[in-house]
């Protein structure tokens, strides 16, 4: 068995050399058919290094990890991250290329003497000479091959790398502290991690000994808290400070839950709901919704309609909540979407204090039927109407109130992989817009209509050979050049997570009555 798995380990080495080559081919053929620049293209195509390479036009693999993304049934994030890793691995470093090939060295020391190295030498825009990277190269594949470990090999290189040239070593850090930024990775259970990158490493030091110093304070003054737990909330107060005003601010923060499950201790209601929104966290004003729903008959029935803005289903009813919210499309307990409510006055379903409020209402398992404001629920209810999507528009423009149905059924980019919020995407036309002639097809309705943020928006475009279908429901279905397929379902508009009641069982045909 040992013996198999150090088997296994050097195939995937061999594998993942096998890839890189795969991709790096892909992106050369891509280049040869260029495109014209546009809005947000990519402007790394380095004229100066190819005499021939006209500037005023972009390479076609600038849409390359999206293909990817694609093909290989991931994030764009993560296929951006893998296709930046393996031409650089091809192209840069051609001898830990062959090392990863010949299961000299595996993928994790590979990627380890890429990151660390990458465009470094002068024929790629870097700082050191060609000669000097490629012997700094060499004797990462050496360290790797010994068994290195990748931070250790990491720390190795940038010491060489340093050592060779200390001035370019100022230069790149000035670099990386451009990239800086702050970003969060959900972690489950309503958690998520907040990273800061770019710090200086001395700032990054003296920041977690200052906390380290409150925490233990704390213990001291009697929390039993563990100490990181203490560190933790420490950052957040430190950073809101709620002690005192604020300067005024907008922070949209998206939340998804289920009436019954807002309002545990409420009578039970013969009709569900859903709540789905938008509200300004405490201390900040925010244009934002918060969104409910009833059962399908609401939609239509004026009754229901009053009921979908005042009446509560209890949690425990057979058709109560889905107990599972949303925060920012991160999965959190009915509790804590409770908690952050009532923080801001909005459980109350009405407009939070400098903010909007919308309600969505939903069918079945959190299909969308209908998005609209307290009020407009009032006035359907009182004039006997029902709820639906908005109307088409009779030009290019989507309306508002297509905007605001879009963003409550698409709820980000709906190209496969991509998470982009829709609140900074485009409605696309999926069936183009005919400005010459608009009785011939491409409508402004939200049938035709996704959100894709505007890179993918760029490439559905601009890019050619990808195609892009939707149905009525607004499922999307988006092929490579290649023909591979991937469909996307509004969030919306499919079943909400059920893992307590069993699902209905399959259509039997021969169950049908006559005639057949």
């Amino acid at each position: 068995m040992d013996a198999e798995l150090a088997s296994v380990a050097k195939q995937m080495s061999a594998l993942a050399a096998y890839r890189a080559g795969l991709v790096e081919r892909k992106a050369t053929l891509g280049a040869r058919q260029p495109l014209p620049f546009a809005p947000g293209a990519r402007t790394d195509t380095r004229p100066e290094a190819d005499p021939d390479l006209d500037p005023s036009l972009q390479t076609a693999d600038d849409f390359l990890p999206d293909e990817v993304a694609v093909l290989l049934n991931m994030s764009v994030g993560s296929a951006r991250y893998l296709v930046d890793d393996d031409l650089t691995l091809v192209r840069q470093f051609p001898a830990v290329w062959e090392a990863l090939a010949d299961q000299r060295i595996d993928e994790t020391r590979a990627k380890a003497i890429v990151r660390a190295m990458r465009y470094q030498a002068r024929s790629w825009g870097g700082p050191v000479d060609d000669a000097i990277v490629d012997v700094v190269a060499a004797r990462g594949v050496a360290w790797a091959a010994a068994g290195c470990a990748p931070s250790t090999l990491r720390d190795r290189l940038e010491a060489a790398l340093i050592a060779a040239d200390p001035a370019a070593a100022d230069r790149r850090r000035e670099l990386r502290k451009r990239e800086a930024g702050v970003r969060v990775q959900g972690t489950g259970d309503g958690l998520a991690d907040v990273r800061v990158n770019g710090m200086e490493a001395a700032t990054a030091k003296l920041v977690k000994a200052q906390l380290a110093a409150f925490a233990r304070e704390r213990k001291a003054d009697g929390d039993d808290r563990r100490a990181g737990e203490i560190e933790t909330e420490l950052v957040a107060t430190l950073i809101t400070r709620p002690w005192e005003a604020q300067d005024p601010a907008v922070a949209h923060v998206t939340i998804n839950a289920d009436l019954a499950d807002l309002h545990p201790d409420a009578p039970a209601q013969a009709d569900s709901a859903t709540t789905e929104g938008t509200v300004p966290s405490d201390g900040m004003s925010e244009d934002g919704a918060a969104e409910d729903g009833a059962a399908e008959d609401a939609a239509a029935d004026d009754g229901a309609a009053e009921d979908a803005a005042t009446c509560v289903p209890a949690a425990g009813d057979a058709g109560g909540g889905s107990r599972v919210g949303h925060v920012g499309g991160l999965p959190v307990t009915p509790a804590a979407v409770r908690s952050l409510l009532q923080r801001i006055d909005a459980l109350g379903l009405t407009h939070p204090d400098g903010g909007d409020l919308d309600l969505t209402v939903t069918g079945e398992r959190g299909r969308l039927l209908a998005v609209a404001t307290p009020e407009e629920v009032v006035a359907a209810a009182k004039a006997g109407r029902g709820l639906g999507p908005p109307p088409p528009a009779p030009g290019y423009t989507p309306t508002a109130a297509q905007y605001r149905y879009l963003r409550a059924r698409d709820r980000h980019c709906r190209f496969p992989g991509c998470r982009q919020v829709a609140r900074a995407c485009d409605a696309d036309h999926v069936i183009p817009y005919d400005h010459a002639n608009p009785e011939r097809g491409g409508p402004t309705c939200v049938s035709n209509l996704a959100m894709l943020c505007r890179r993918h928006h760029r490439l559905k475009t601009h890019a050619p050979g990808w195609r892009f279908a939707i149905d009525a429901d607004g499922t999307l279905h988006v092929t490579t050049p290649g023909g591979t397929t991937r469909t996307t379902r509004p969030p919306a508009m499919g079943k909400v997570l059920d893992l307590l009641d069993a699902p209905p069982p399959p259509h039997d045909p021969e169950a049908d009555p006559a005639p057949f």
